[in-house]
């Protein structure tokens, strides 16, 4: 029987089967729910959820999540939190990559979750890119390829669907598709080359899925990736083979919104050529994203030929595999974090010393990472980066520990008064290029203490640019793994 409602992969709330979700996904006929943070409490809660939603749905659905490493986490406890795609790309090991891929799929296998949208495969440039950054391989587009594809095979040898994003590449985009639509203007030769070349290599390996973005590309059509038959029918499937399944991003998302209802973004996106339409928020525009192309399968808008390959290519990642019994072993992907965050780290040489000498008054200006709580994810919580960079500094005999707020700002008067106490400040520096306070600090280190100031840029390496003088400690990431290789050059020195 043709029904769009198996199209559909739904985001939804609470870390227990709860009764409107399982009356929702009843009703919807929906093949999938996307798990996120606000789900997700431990491994064995969320075993428990995707056994009982299924259990009391009588069938099985398929679990997805954004388990990209990095910037994007969902389990802030109880999975290994690997650096991510940065990380990895600095190391260039094809071999890392892979074991990556296989830790991470056997830990999701073992919970119920047989899909991982990731790897994030877009190409970065030399300009700013707020919605990806650290997500990305890097700059290179064979080492993206090579990795997005190591990664692949790795994650998909274990029963694991992986999923390339966000196709046909946005590392070129300068705004957040969360936030608004992005638009890239380049040629098609130039994206032939530097942005589409990860993804022919992920079908080649064989990637179950592909998602594709919300960015405008003029080159190839008047609408967004998400819309376009010409992106999604014709150069996915058409010039480049691709016969998996194609997703959407979440239609929640700002670039969508700006011009379209959740329901029509849904249908229009179905129409173009997706097979999963992904909305993460919103039971009620979840029910009438289903019902609108209930009514256009009806009245012969959405063709049931169109609906029958779609709903064949959902068919096949639904496709059981036997279940794990026992979570993994940990400890293989602990030594992994820990290689790949040593082997990413770079030192950029400056006018301060490494190491940072213990017989000097120290002053330790870290982000007050609680504001931002909504938008990022830390492993083991909010404050636990705060925490690990206090203990490391705990023995030292005169130290001044201050809090950098990401919104307001820092009184400069307070910062110029501990700044003359410090015979060392190391600042730790989330993300300048975002968040305003950041970049004022670290201007005005640079004109009060450029020689005895290391910086550590945890989740934009481009922030080293806004002060080139100074020293700076790059680790690719911000949790446990790479803090600590971070951590290692700023008191033992470089390596």
């Amino acid at each position: 029987m043709i029904d769009p409602g198996r199209l559909f992969m739904f985001g939804i709330e609470g870390t227990r089967p709860r009764p409107q979700t399982v009356a929702l996904l009843k009703a919807a006929n929906a093949s999938g729910v996307l798990l996120l943070a606000r789900n997700i409490q431990n491994p064995l809660q969320t075993r428990a959820l995707t056994q009982g939603l299924q259990d009391r749905l009588g069938r099985g659905l398929l679990f997805a999540v954004d388990h990209e490493g990095g910037n994007v986490l969902r389990f802030q406890r109880g999975l290994t939190v690997f650096p991510g795609n940065a990380a990895l790309g600095r190391l260039g090991s094809d071999r890392a990559a892979a074991e990556v891929g296989r830790q991470m799929g056997s830990e999701l296998r073992a919970l119920g979750i047989e899909m991982n949208l990731a790897p994030v495969l877009d190409v970065l440039t030399e300009r700013y890119n707020p919605g990806i950054g650290l997500r990305s391989f890097g700059s290179d587009p064979d080492r993206a390829a090579r990795l997005g594809a190591a990664f692949i095979q790795g994650i998909e040898s274990q029963g694991v669907r992986a999923c390339a994003k966000h196709f046909p590449g946005k590392g070129a985009a300068t705004k957040d598709a969360h936030v608004e639509l992005p638009t890239i203007h380049l040629s098609r030769p130039d994206f032939e080359k530097g942005h589409l070349l990860p993804f022919r290599a992920a079908i080649r390996a064989g990637v179950s899925a592909v998602m594709s973005s919300h960015v405008l590309y003029p080159f190839f059509d008047t609408l967004p990736a998400t819309f376009s038959k010409r992106i999604a029918t014709g150069l996915l499937r058409g010039e480049m083979g691709f016969e998996g399944a194609l997703f959407t991003d979440d239609l929640c998302m700002g670039a969508v919104l700006q011009d379209r209802t959740i329901p029509a973004a849904a249908l229009e996106a179905c129409l173009a050529g997706h097979d999963v339409l992904l909305i993460a928020t919103d039971p009620r525009e979840q029910r009438r994203a289903v019902e609108l192309l209930r009514e256009g399968h009806a009245r012969g808008q959405v063709a049931a030929a169109r609906l029958a390959e779609s709903m064949a290519r959902v068919e096949r990642l639904l496709e059981k595999k036997p279940k794990s019994r026992r979570l993994p072993d940990f400890s293989k992907g602990a030594l992994l974090c820990r290689r790949i965050a040593r082997g990413a780290l770079r030192v950029f040489p400056g006018a301060a010393r490494l190491p940072v000498s213990g017989r000097d008054a120290l002053l330790v200006l870290f982000p007050d990472l609680r504001s931002v709580t909504a938008r990022f994810t830390f492993e083991g919580g909010a404050l636990a980066p705060e925490r690990t960079i206090r203990r490391a500094f705990a023995s030292w005999r005169t130290r001044r520990f201050e809090r950098v707020p990401l919104d307001g700002s820092y009184p400069d008067e307070r910062l110029r008064m501990a700044v003359a106490g410090a015979g060392a400040v190391i600042y730790f520096c989330f993300e300048a290029a975002r968040f305003a306070p950041e970049k004022a600090v670290l201007e005005s280190l640079r004109r009060l203490a450029p020689s005895k100031t290391v910086i550590c840029c945890l989740r934009n390496p481009l922030d080293r640019e806004l002060a080139p003088e100074m020293t700076a400690v790059v680790p690719y990431g911000y949790h446990a793994a790479s803090l600590a290789a971070a951590l290692a050059a700023i008191i033992k020195g470089p390596r």
